[in-house]
């Protein structure tokens, strides 16, 4: 498991005593509102206290360009086209704006391109469909800004163009008859925070005129909300109010669509949250996008029809499934490169590639060999011409810059700080690659660790019903509003469960007296470094969840590592041990072990034979002899280079059987890091 940093907020005592006995508000909200920031009355009630209002749609730039000519081609009949994206945050918007247009008795078709055949975006061939089908006005949703040869193109075919869009605009903007988008240089208005489908559902509010948006969200709230969180957009200022109005616009289950589908994934009667949301609806609206055709995911969100939607729920959940095997398909495929190729690990940016990788889901696999391995991760499929992958980044190394920089290289990019795609010929990969790690070592002297924001700690006797509950007062969580994050130090492993065919394992610890019950996801018992009687800090969240119809505190891992582990000198250690392997020099951070302590981590290593549980664990169970973390590392290199074991690329040591002879002054590593003197005796 990589090395993570716990970031604890300041915490101030006195200030949470104050804001709980003004506010009236439990202590440990209080705590967890002064950590954030809001230390006031006044600043906890944005959280805790009711919706804000809607700022008018007429403060964005353009916006009465796009009202007017939409209004235009509504009365005078002409064919609209909106063109959507084959994500969630694209499909709620497209459902929206054909919903309203459908409404108001506009002439409106939809249009959204095949992730695997036609990629991101408007293309000239949908181009092509689109004036062959008669239309004259293309309405972009969640997509458009970086479309300016594709605008000219349809403009010199007698076509003209409304441009909603939320991503960054690019230096050449297109050429519309309007370009609706907060993030351009000259809008004022303040709401960069919108997804694709938030501005869409601001030009609807403008269309009719409606400025605080109350009308509006009365109809769309579900849809604009489903985007908004899928998007994971920071759920602040409009966007909480958003949030908050749609998750009661579907715990109402009006929609007939997602009432279909919260019943057929068991979700009905319960409690609606962001995490139904974030976990239900939006992996299987994402899974038609990324299996297939995207039409059914909206034609859901359209229909009146419940035996209809009943069937198109059924279809989803099976796309779903579908996806679940792809990527823990593609997610083994990709270990395993890592694993035959160690020195993959050893670079700044992780590149992996694979021939014909499923384009849809290279993302979350990006997503999931990040989270394994802490590094900024790129997962590219080949074909036979080009590359297509996606890009996963950790906070503090802007992917979105990194891939910019390389863009001689690629035919196509675009993201966000921690998540990008890309396109490349095949034969410019090898320079990509290059290009990206240059990039990482002449902008980050140090590598940016995973980090977890933790908001306060927190005792085992603090952990009580009412306390707990009183934390879904500042909901809904999300981006910006994470769910709170607790810190537990000290406890003792009491118990180790598998559960869900041994996917997951609860944990029972003790602490203060009293035993308390930890779920750790994505860890089997077979992994877990940890045994019955060690001494385990964690990082968790905690809250109430519903359960066969019971509420009780749910304690989920975020994170666990043995007690008393000094956090920053083991990032000092990875990250000069990473340097000295990239042959960047290992800074003032000592690597150079000397005989003993080589020969206490081969001794122990020697007993074990077979340790799976990598360095890090391996430095815990040895720290008590005195040896570094950056020592371990360097030794376990000197112990491959020597023929005494083997590691591969999932940190797995095997002693070799009957070993050679050897003698360390023939180690070129030991001889690297001290070149003029004799190994250390």
């Amino acid at each position: 498991m990589p090395i993570k940093r716990w970031n604890i907020r300041h915490q101030d005592e006195q200030a949470a005593g104050q804001l709980s006995e003004k506010a009236g508000l439990p202590i440990l909200l209080s705590r967890v509102l002064c950590a954030r920031g809001h230390t006031t009355p006044e600043a906890a009630k944005t959280l805790a206290g009711e919706a804000g209002a809607l700022a008018s749609p007429y403060r964005m730039k353009d916006m009465e360009k796009a009202v007017a000519r939409i209004r235009q081609a509504i009365e005078e009949g002409e064919k609209i086209a909106v063109f959507g994206d084959y994500d969630c945050d694209g499909v709620t918007a497209t459902a929206l704006m054909t919903s309203y247009l459908q409404a108001v008795g506009a002439d409106v078709i939809y249009s959204v391109p095949e992730r695997e055949k036609d990629g991101y975006g408007l293309s000239t061939a949908a181009v092509d469909f689109l004036h062959s089908q008669g239309v004259s006005l293309i309405i972009t949703v969640d997509n458009g800004i970086s479309s300016y040869k594709e605008i000219e193109y349809a403009s010199g075919l007698g076509m003209e163009a409304v441009i909603t869009d939320h991503h960054a605009p690019p230096e050449i903007m297109p050429a519309a008859v309007a370009v609706v988008n907060p993030h351009r240089a000259d809008c004022e208005s303040g709401l960069t925070e919108l997804s694709g489908v938030g501005v869409a559902f601001k030009l609807v509010c403008a269309l009719e005129e409606d400025e605080t948006g109350e009308e509006i969200l009365e109809h769309y709230a579900d849809l604009v909300m489903i985007g908004t969180v899928a998007d994971v957009v920071p759920l602040v200022g409009e966007n909480r109010t958003i949030v908050r109005a749609g998750l009661a616009h579907l715990a109402d289950a009006e929609r007939v669509g997602l009432s279909a589908l919260l019943e057929k994934v068991g979700a009905t009667g319960k409690a609606i949250t962001t995490e139904t949301v974030s976990f239900t609806i939006v992996p299987r609206i994402n899974a038609v996008g990324r299996m297939g055709p995207v039409d059914e995911a909206i034609e859901l969100l359209l229909t009146d029809d419940f035996a209809y939607a009943w069937n198109i729920a059924g279809q989803m959940d099976e796309f779903n499934v579908k996806r679940k095997e792809i990527e823990d398909a593609m997610f083994e495929q990709a270990c395993a490169k890592i694993a035959a190729n160690p020195d993959l690990l050893r670079e700044r940016v992780l590149i992996v590639s694979g021939e014909n990788w499923h384009h849809g889901v290279v993302g979350i696999v990006a997503s999931r060999i990040m989270e394994r391995t802490g590094k900024p991760s790129i997962l590219l499929s080949l074909d036979e011409r080009e590359a297509r992958g996606s890009a996963r980044s950790v906070p503090g190394f802007s992917m979105i810059e990194a891939v910019s920089s390389c863009s001689e290289h690629l035919t196509r990019f675009g993201g966000h700080p921690l998540a990008a795609g890309m396109t490349l010929l095949r034969e410019d990969y090898e320079a990509f690659y290059d290009a990206m790690q240059a990039y990482a070592q002449k902008h980050y002297r140090q590598m940016p660790p995973m980090s977890i924001e933790v908001d306060c700690p927190l005792l085992p006797s603090e952990i009580s019903g009412p306390d707990i509950a009183a934390l879904s007062m500042i909901e809904p969580f999300g981006a910006g509003n994470s769910y709170p994050c607790f810190l537990l130090n000290e406890l003792k492993i009491e118990r180790i469960t598998p559960i869900s065919q041994g996917k997951h394992i609860r944990i029972g610890l003790t602490g203060e007296g009293l035993s308390i019950t930890v779920l750790y996801f994505r860890m089997s018992a077979e992994n877990f470094p940890y045994s019955i009687g060690d001494m385990v800090d964690i990082v968790a969240n905690v809250s109430l969840s519903e359960y066969q119809g019971k509420r009780q505190i749910s304690i989920i891992v975020r994170d666990l590592r043995r007690s008393g582990i000094d956090q920053e000198a083991l990032i000092l250690d990875s990250e000069a041990y990473a340097c000295f392997i990239r042959r960047e020099g290992g800074g003032e951070v000592d690597l150079l072990p000397d005989r003993e302590e080589i020969a206490t981590v081969y001794r122990f290593l020697r007993k074990e034979q077979s340790y799976r549980h990598g360095p890090t664990e391996l430095y815990y169970r040895l720290r008590e002899s005195g040896i570094s973390y950056a020592k371990v590392l360097v030794t376990l290199d000197v112990l491959a280079e020597m023929g005494l074991a083997q590691i591969d690329g999932s940190c797995r040591v095997v002693c070799t059987p009957n070993p050679p002879k050897v003698d360390l002054e023939d180690s070129a590593i030991l001889r690297g890091l001290a070149p003029k003197a004799p190994i250390h005796n």
